[in-house]
């Protein structure tokens, strides 16, 4: 699912560049897909993302859009110095969104990035999934603690205090056989007072060693909807390296409700 994206949806008329990345410095997430698109391959990484970056510049000249996105299936500080330089012009003056995993991010690296890219706001998405570390550590093996957690709370307030014109959004993770909905609930709204944003993502099975999807009720898509930035239920733009992903059916209204099928990374 490598390429340049449209959408217009609750973050406004955007576009999503989905680039190719070296492997995770962590990979070790038990439900991430990524590692299927990944490189060890310097030139195929540069390569694939100068090719996808040409057509991104193509697609703003022809129609301008205020806000562009970039996932490569892990940090953004992963990508290959090549690929971060032919970004400046798309995340110039606009809201530039990145990925990274918690570690990355530090006052430095925030300003490093807006000095270099100079984007109208800089937002960085992180992979927290859930505010139950017990989860978060013990079924998703995501590596970052709840101290980090409060930690890029706390950085986001110095970063703007500063005056660096800077969010961090989270991504909340639902629809897995060991995350309860009542505790999706819980951390959608924690995640909320801690953080600028919250993407809720649809967890989607692509391989066989990954845990079971489990079913997502009425309620719970309505919660969500009606209270997170941005619900991503997946649909067929979640392909990744050739293969669809399988979930149980969503409800009625949880697949009326949207169509964004937003690709996102593993941070």
């Amino acid at each position: 699912m490598l390429g340049v994206f449209r959408y217009r949806d609750k973050l406004g008329h955007r576009l999503v560049l989905i680039l190719r990345g070296f492997p995770c410095s962590w990979g070790r997430c038990t439900f991430c897909p990524f590692a299927l698109e990944q490189s060890t391959s310097t030139a195929r990484v540069i390569g694939d993302n100068r090719r996808i970056i040409e057509r991104a510049i193509e697609e703003i000249r022809r129609e301008p859009v205020g806000r562009v996105a970039v996932f490569n299936g892990g940090s953004f500080h992963e990508l290959p110095y090549d690929t971060v330089e032919r970004l400046r012009p798309l995340a110039r003056g606009r809201v530039f969104e990145v990925e990274e995993r918690s570690e990355f991010v530090t006052l430095d690296s925030l300003e490093a990035l807006v000095d270099y890219y100079r984007p109208r706001r800089l937002i960085v998405r992180v992979g927290f999934e859930t505010a139950f570390e017990d989860i978060r550590e013990g079924l998703l093996r995501k590596g970052m603690p709840d101290s980090e957690m409060h930690r890029l709370s706390r950085l986001r307030l110095e970063a703007r205090s500063r005056g660096l014109p800077v969010e961090i959004w989270t991504y909340l993770l639902f629809g897995m056989e060991g995350i309860p909905e009542e505790t999706v609930v819980e951390s959608l709204r924690a995640f909320k007072r801690l953080f600028d944003g919250v993407i809720a993502v649809r967890y989607v099975k692509y391989l066989p060693s990954h845990p079971d999807p489990a079913p997502v009720s009425e309620a719970l898509a309505k919660t969500l909807e009606e209270e997170a930035d941005l619900v991503d239920w997946g649909g067929e733009q979640w392909e990744i390296a050739g293969r669809r992903g399988s979930a149980p059916g969503a409800s009625g209204a949880a697949r009326s409700s949207t169509g964004s099928g937003e690709r996102r990374g593993s941070t």
